[in-house]
């Protein structure tokens, strides 16, 4: 498509967008993703109910949202694929850190009395994924392996890439197959359309 084309139909489109119904509420889901650049798109329902007597408290659904989504940031750490989530984790990071040593936050000043000890700890491994690795300021081999072993799947648990920064694969697993993903999802709840 050539660019002015594409240009026109993006220019058509924020139009039609101002000039729905549901403006309002879409630019308020916009603004509370924070800026993010790849937004998780979330479809369903929530009902919570008192446990004690069964009356429903409150009911949620997505279908009168803009689109039938709930938009929310994508909350990753990677500036390279959002860097406005990005952004919002290190600066999180920085205050936990801060209150950690000198207070605020509901930490009592008083920690500041107490011995500072920074502990790296390393997450558990749920398999090779493609990463960036850097030495004197030269960009090396992802995964190079010698005499690779081959996976379960038949691939070979070596990338011998140099990959840039920016390298969409980065933090993906040489084997799909083989990666632990049920072990990395925390938390989520998944409740279908009725």
């Amino acid at each position: 498509m050539p660019a002015t084309h594409a240009n026109a139909h993006a220019i058509t489109g924020m139009i039609t967008r101002l000039n729905r119904p549901d403006y309002d509420r879409w630019a308020s889901q916009i603004r509370a993703t924070g800026g993010c650049r790849q937004p998780i798109h979330l479809r369903g329902k929530v009902e919570h109910y008192d446990q004690a007597t069964g009356q429903l408290l409150h009911r949620y659904t997505t279908k009168h949202e803009p689109d039938g989504i709930l938009r929310v940031p994508c909350k990753t750490r990677r500036a390279s694929r959002c860097p406005a989530c990005a952004e919002t984790y290190r600066s999180d990071t920085y205050h936990l850190i801060r209150a950690g040593l000198v207070g605020g936050k509901g930490v009592p000043e008083t920690v500041t009395h107490h011995p500072t000890l920074f502990a790296t700890l390393t997450a558990p491994s749920f398999g090779t994924v493609h990463a960036r690795r850097e030495h004197g300021g030269k960009v090396q081999p992802c995964h190079a392996r010698h005499n690779a072993a081959t996976c379960p799947h038949g691939r070979v648990m070596s990338c011998t890439e140099r990959h840039h920064k920016d390298d969409p694969r980065l933090g993906e697993p040489l084997c799909p197959d083989c990666y632990d993903t049920q072990s990395t999802i925390v938390g989520m709840d998944v409740v279908p359309m009725a």
